[in-house]
Protein backbone atom coordinates (compact mmCIF):
# COMPACT_ATOMS: atom_id res chain seq x y z
CA UNK A 1 0.00 0.00 0.00
CA UNK A 2 1.31 3.44 -0.91
CA UNK A 3 1.18 6.01 1.87
CA UNK A 4 -0.53 9.37 1.29
CA UNK A 5 2.71 11.35 0.93
CA UNK A 6 3.82 9.13 -1.96
CA UNK A 7 0.37 9.33 -3.55
CA UNK A 8 0.57 13.14 -3.55
CA UNK A 9 4.09 13.05 -4.98
CA UNK A 10 2.98 10.59 -7.66
CA UNK A 11 0.03 12.81 -8.61
CA UNK A 12 2.31 15.87 -8.87
CA UNK A 13 4.82 13.99 -11.04
CA UNK A 14 2.09 12.61 -13.30
CA UNK A 15 0.50 16.04 -13.64
CA UNK A 16 3.86 17.47 -14.65
CA UNK A 17 4.46 14.72 -17.21
CA UNK A 18 0.98 15.12 -18.67
CA UNK A 19 1.24 18.91 -18.84
CA UNK A 20 4.73 18.74 -20.41
CA UNK A 21 3.41 16.28 -22.97
CA UNK A 22 0.53 18.60 -23.78
CA UNK A 23 2.52 21.82 -23.89
CA UNK A 24 5.60 20.28 -25.45
CA UNK A 25 3.72 18.43 -28.16
CA UNK A 26 2.95 21.51 -30.19
CA UNK A 27 -0.74 20.93 -29.52
CA UNK A 28 -1.60 24.53 -28.55
CA UNK A 29 -2.25 26.19 -31.92
CA UNK A 30 -1.22 29.80 -32.47
CA UNK A 31 -2.25 32.06 -35.35
CA UNK A 32 0.21 33.19 -37.99
CA UNK A 33 -0.26 34.80 -41.38
CA UNK A 34 1.04 33.04 -44.50
CA UNK A 35 0.91 35.14 -47.65
CA UNK A 36 -1.90 37.14 -46.03
CA UNK A 37 -3.91 34.01 -45.09
CA UNK A 38 -4.47 33.24 -41.39
CA UNK A 39 -3.50 29.72 -40.33
CA UNK A 40 -3.35 27.90 -37.01
CA UNK A 41 -0.08 26.19 -36.26
CA UNK A 42 1.25 23.88 -33.61
CA UNK A 43 4.75 24.92 -32.54
CA UNK A 44 7.67 22.52 -32.78
CA UNK A 45 10.35 24.24 -30.70
CA UNK A 46 11.82 21.50 -28.49
CA UNK A 47 14.16 19.03 -30.24
CA UNK A 48 11.90 16.06 -29.39
CA UNK A 49 8.85 17.77 -30.86
CA UNK A 50 10.74 18.87 -33.98
CA UNK A 51 11.98 15.29 -34.41
CA UNK A 52 8.46 13.81 -34.11
CA UNK A 53 6.73 16.50 -36.17
CA UNK A 54 3.44 15.27 -37.59
CA UNK A 55 4.33 11.58 -37.46
CA UNK A 56 1.54 9.06 -36.94
CA UNK A 57 -1.21 11.58 -37.72
CA UNK A 58 -4.06 10.38 -39.89
CA UNK A 59 -5.39 13.85 -40.71
CA UNK A 60 -4.66 17.54 -40.43
CA UNK A 61 -7.45 20.14 -40.37
CA UNK A 62 -7.59 22.57 -43.26
CA UNK A 63 -5.64 25.79 -42.58
CA UNK A 64 -3.78 24.05 -39.75
CA UNK A 65 -0.15 23.02 -39.72
CA UNK A 66 3.06 22.79 -37.74
CA UNK A 67 5.66 25.54 -37.50
CA UNK A 68 9.18 24.30 -36.78
CA UNK A 69 11.26 26.90 -34.95
CA UNK A 70 15.01 26.30 -34.97
CA UNK A 71 17.47 27.76 -32.46
CA UNK A 72 19.84 28.78 -35.28
CA UNK A 73 19.50 29.25 -39.01
CA UNK A 74 20.59 26.27 -41.02
CA UNK A 75 19.80 23.92 -43.86
CA UNK A 76 17.47 21.77 -41.74
CA UNK A 77 16.38 18.61 -43.59
CA UNK A 78 12.97 16.93 -43.35
CA UNK A 79 11.63 13.52 -44.27
CA UNK A 80 8.29 11.78 -43.95
CA UNK A 81 9.14 8.58 -42.06
CA UNK A 82 6.00 7.43 -40.22
CA UNK A 83 4.08 10.48 -41.46
CA UNK A 84 0.95 9.06 -43.06
CA UNK A 85 -0.56 12.16 -44.67
CA UNK A 86 0.76 14.11 -47.68
CA UNK A 87 2.31 17.41 -46.65
CA UNK A 88 3.77 20.50 -48.26
CA UNK A 89 6.59 22.37 -46.57
CA UNK A 90 7.63 26.01 -46.81
CA UNK A 91 11.14 26.91 -45.73
CA UNK A 92 11.23 30.39 -44.18
CA UNK A 93 14.22 32.63 -43.46
CA UNK A 94 14.68 34.65 -40.27
CA UNK A 95 13.13 37.67 -41.98
CA UNK A 96 9.88 35.76 -42.56
CA UNK A 97 10.23 35.23 -46.32
CA UNK A 98 9.39 31.88 -47.85
CA UNK A 99 12.49 30.75 -49.71
CA UNK A 100 11.27 27.41 -51.02
CA UNK A 101 8.16 25.20 -51.07
CA UNK A 102 8.14 21.44 -51.62
CA UNK A 103 5.53 18.69 -51.66
CA UNK A 104 6.31 15.61 -49.56
CA UNK A 105 4.92 12.09 -49.99
CA UNK A 106 3.59 10.08 -47.04
CA UNK A 107 5.96 7.57 -45.40
CA UNK A 108 8.84 8.58 -47.68
CA UNK A 109 12.49 8.61 -46.66
CA UNK A 110 13.30 11.23 -49.32
CA UNK A 111 15.12 14.18 -47.73
CA UNK A 112 13.80 17.71 -48.27
CA UNK A 113 16.54 20.24 -47.59
CA UNK A 114 16.29 23.99 -48.19
CA UNK A 115 18.73 25.46 -50.68
CA UNK A 116 19.63 28.22 -48.21
CA UNK A 117 19.68 28.65 -44.45
CA UNK A 118 16.28 28.98 -42.75
CA UNK A 119 15.02 29.70 -39.26
CA UNK A 120 11.55 28.18 -39.71
CA UNK A 121 9.73 25.50 -41.66
CA UNK A 122 5.96 25.27 -42.03
CA UNK A 123 4.22 21.99 -42.80
CA UNK A 124 0.67 22.13 -44.14
CA UNK A 125 -1.62 19.64 -45.89
CA UNK A 126 -0.29 18.54 -49.27
CA UNK A 127 -0.94 21.18 -51.94
CA UNK A 128 -2.06 23.82 -49.41
CA UNK A 129 0.40 26.48 -50.63
CA UNK A 130 -0.57 25.93 -54.29
CA UNK A 131 -4.31 26.01 -53.50
CA UNK A 132 -3.86 29.29 -51.60
CA UNK A 133 -1.57 30.92 -54.18
CA UNK A 134 1.31 31.11 -51.70
CA UNK A 135 4.74 31.13 -53.36
CA UNK A 136 8.41 31.56 -52.60
CA UNK A 137 8.97 35.25 -51.83
CA UNK A 138 5.69 35.59 -49.91
CA UNK A 139 5.88 36.70 -46.31
CA UNK A 140 5.00 34.73 -43.19
CA UNK A 141 4.12 36.92 -40.24
CA UNK A 142 5.34 35.23 -37.09
CA UNK A 143 4.36 36.83 -33.75
CA UNK A 144 7.31 38.37 -31.87
CA UNK A 145 6.88 36.05 -28.89
CA UNK A 146 7.47 33.05 -31.18
CA UNK A 147 10.49 34.70 -32.83
CA UNK A 148 12.18 35.16 -29.47
CA UNK A 149 11.57 31.61 -28.19
CA UNK A 150 14.98 30.40 -29.34
CA UNK A 151 16.92 33.68 -29.36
Amino acid sequence: MINNRYKVLLIIVLAGVISYGYLGSGSNPVKISVGGKEVHVELAVEPEVRSRGLQFRTSLAENHGMLFVFPVEGRHAFWMKDTHIPLSIAFINKGGLITQIEDMNPDSLERHTPSEKVKYALEMNGGWFRRNNVRAGDRVTIPPDIKTITE
